[in-house]
């Protein structure tokens, strides 16, 4: 699970920027960002993103190191509409790719495949794989 140490957030807003569920809540009073947990969705963005290392995660956090589609695909478009970073491509009933350069890996197309087509890939937010 991901959190916000207030004593380290810049206020910059950069997380929220890089954020694709719109999930960062801006505290004007105590000058920091917190994350919505009903909208956020566990992808790392603002993880990654923070430049003064504000956002933390538990030890055992896990994170998509790579996605795939497999063959049992059938073409529905859940995945294609779900995806924030317009990473999935693909015509009605027949197999539908992702884009590696534009897959932010967050995982939300896993979630939505009624088939279990989508298949990934997870390594450790500190590096190790799992």
């Amino acid at each position: 699970m991901y959190r916000i140490d207030k004593d380290k957030c810049a206020d910059c807003g950069y997380c929220n920027y890089v954020c694709p569920f719109q999930s960062l809540i801006h505290n004007i009073e105590e000058k920091a960002w917190e994350i919505d947990r009903e909208k956020c969705k566990e992808c790392g963005q603002c993880y990654d993103a923070c430049i003064t290392k504000a956002v933390l995660c538990d030890d055992d956090q896990k994170r998509v190191e790579t996605i795939f589609i497999g063959d049992n695909c059938i073409g529905c478009s859940l995945c294609k509409r779900a995806c924030p970073a317009d990473a999935i491509s693909g015509v009605i009933k027949q197999k539908f790719n992702i884009d590696e350069k534009l897959c932010i890996k967050c995982g939300f197309c896993l979630t939505k495949c009624k088939k279990e087509a989508i298949t990934a890939t997870y390594r450790n937010v500190h590096g190790g794989e799992l």
